[in-house]
């Protein structure tokens, strides 16, 4: 079954059949399963259904387990960015790779089974990614290939220093989450993609301040484009 996890400005993606609890060692974790397009999938959406969850906040651990638990073969997460380089406000994004230097997440913390180590030489799928392109072409969505995501730790933006530091890094996206799901998902061994959207330019690139209600109304605008992937994916996902 697909599972989407959904951030910032990212609700409403179809009718809810069942709010479930899901308990893991980590705690518990709410996933809604949804009926979309006569599909069921998993979504989670990642600040709670409120948006009360600030990123330093969430249960990244319990939502993963939570997915792997109930069964989950394939994620599609989605991710609010800010632009460091080579992307404007209002793209959709490829994730190809990330820097998550700060966010220290595992589901290996204890050696005492044993030292696991994970190679991340490629963290989203190979197939799963080049399935969500063939459908994005199918849909007239344009996807920007090449994203490479900084993950830091929240609520508070990035300095300009940090932008340009992450810059000569690789980095041409940041946000706050994704590095955590990706490392999780690619331990628990979920295939994964992931989509950035571009919501703003980074602290530095523009003279503009960075204000919250703006990233939320760009990602509200993304949905649009998102939702004919996940129709797509959902009958590959169904097939497998």
């Amino acid at each position: 079954m697909l599972a989407v996890i959904g951030g910032t400005g990212y609700l409403g993606l179809g009718k809810v059949l069942e709010k479930e609890d899901v308990i893991t060692p980590y705690g518990h974790a709410a996933v809604d399963r949804m009926k979309v397009l006569d599909e069921e999938l998993y979504f989670i959406p990642r600040h709670g259904e409120g948006h009360e969850l600030p990123p330093h906040r969430i249960n990244y651990r319990a939502e993963v387990y939570a997915l792997k638990k109930l069964g989950v073969n394939a994620i599609l997460a989605t991710y609010a960015c800010g632009a460091i380089a080579k992307y404007k406000p209002g793209d959709l994004v490829m994730l190809k790779d990330f820097i998550a230097f700060n966010t220290p997440v595992t589901f290996f913390d204890d050696f005492s089974a044993g030292i696991k180590h994970v190679d991340f030489t490629e963290p989203f799928d190979f197939r799963l990614c080049r399935r969500t392109r063939e459908i994005a072409s199918a849909e007239g969505v344009r996807l920007v290939e090449g994203g490479v995501v900084a993950t830091t730790i929240g609520p508070r933006f990035e300095t300009k220093s940090e932008v340009v530091a992450l810059k000569k890094m690789g980095a041409n996206l940041v946000s706050m989450t994704a590095g955590y799901e990706i490392i999780l998902a690619h331990e628990v061994e979920i295939p994964m993609t992931g989509l950035g959207i571009v919501a703003n330019y980074a602290c530095g690139i523009s003279k503009k301040p960075l204000i919250h209600d703006e990233i939320v109304a760009m990602t509200e605008k993304a949905k649009g484009k998102i939702d004919p992937i996940i129709g797509g994916l959902l009958e590959v996902v169904a097939d497998d």
